[in-house]
């Protein structure tokens, strides 16, 4: 099961409900986008598989490869 954290640039946290698919991660994302946009403009969305970081992606919801997941699972104690 997948969730996210869509990371604002006035630090708001927007959480997701988890899903089965990133597919459908990002599908929910795009159909409720308008709804948060009075929390200031999306800097960063971080992907969860159950308690471990998946991958942090763009605003765009595109895999943003220059942070590498694992190694912050490692530091946070979740691999």
């Amino acid at each position: 099961m997948y969730s996210y954290n869509a990371i604002c640039e006035d630090d708001t946290v927007l959480l997701s409900p988890r899903l089965k698919t990133i597919k459908a991660l990002r599908a929910r994302y795009f159909r409720n986008r308008e709804m948060f946009e009075d929390q200031g403009p999306v800097t960063e969305i971080v992907v969860f598989k159950g308690g471990r970081i998946h991958g942090y992606y763009t605003p765009e919801f595109k895999l943003d490869r220059s942070k590498p997941a694992y190694i912050h699972n490692i530091f946070y104690g979740r691999v």
